[in-house]
């Protein structure tokens, strides 16, 4: 039996997953049929938790997820080394496949791969890039080339999207990935971050590249009744007990709401 019936502060899954069934199927679906997503909220209302379930619902041999968390970029050279790595370490299992899809897709570039003690799990990659080089596109095309190499469709999933907006230069990094992206038949994007007004302005604004990118999924707060029935039975899940008056209640309480904002889907309180 689980002691603590909430978690604080990380992404959730299963039991401690909370609503987000039609949100769930509609990503899945995107997944699934080669749709971009755009997913946009406020801060704490479960995106990440969401995009990880589906990710783990669609993985497959035929459908392989790329997921990748930009936060610590600050340039376009962190994105470019940050989003290979994540290409070519999360479409194979193999080290020895991963250094030969960087030969083969990156001749160009002349990638730089280290490996750690783990060469299963750890390794690391740079890259020498010319900015102003078409090159470039050999790493936004990486994933597509993998996909066509291997007969499977690819979904790359970027949390802290909004970060390519402080980039220097941010709108021609933006059309250049659009202009790639756009083209590609093998593989789709679902992109989405924790700060809700650059995520409005790089893909609401028509005068900027990401304009009507992909489905714009905004996710809604989650209903009184949802969050009864869950604060019950995570309680139940731990041998306690609370009545439903009592959820009721402490789901409009700014103490449980606290509490809540750890799991998927938080209610913002006003």
């Amino acid at each position: 039996m689980e002691s603590k019936p909430f978690i604080f502060g990380v992404a959730t899954s299963g039991d401690n997953f909370t609503d987000r069934e039609k949100e769930t199927a509609r990503l899945l679906s995107n997944f699934q049929h080669g749709v971009n997503t755009v997913l946009i909220s406020p801060r704490r209302w479960g995106k990440t938790s969401l995009v990880q379930k589906v990710c783990r619902l669609t993985q497959s041999d035929k459908l392989k997820i790329v997921y990748l968390d930009i936060f610590s970029c600050r340039s376009d050279g962190d994105f470019y080394n940050a989003f290979a790595a994540a290409v070519l370490k999360q479409t194979s299992s193999k080290w020895d496949e991963w250094v030969e899809n960087a030969k083969l897709f990156l001749s160009r570039i002349s990638p730089r791969i280290s490996l750690g003690p783990d060469p299963m799990s750890d390794f690391s990659i740079s890259l020498e890039l010319n900015p102003k080089s078409d090159d470039i596109d050999e790493i936004l095309q990486l994933p597509e080339k993998i996909a066509q190499k291997k007969g499977i469709n690819i979904v790359v999933c970027i949390d802290e999207f909004q970060q390519i907006a402080e980039f220097k230069d941010s709108k021609t990094f933006q059309k250049r990935l659009r202009s790639v992206w756009q083209l590609q038949k093998s593989v789709s994007y679902c992109l989405f971050g924790s700060k809700m007004h650059l995520m409005n302005e790089l893909f609401e604004k028509r005068n900027l590249p990401f304009y009507k990118f992909g489905d714009a999924v905004y996710l809604p707060k989650i209903s009184t009744s949802d969050w009864v029935k869950y604060i019950c039975g995570r309680f139940e899940a731990t041998g306690k007990h609370i009545s439903k008056e009592l959820a009721e209640n402490a789901a409009w309480q700014k103490p449980v709401i606290s509490l809540s904002n750890s799991v998927s889907g938080t209610r913002e309180v006003q």
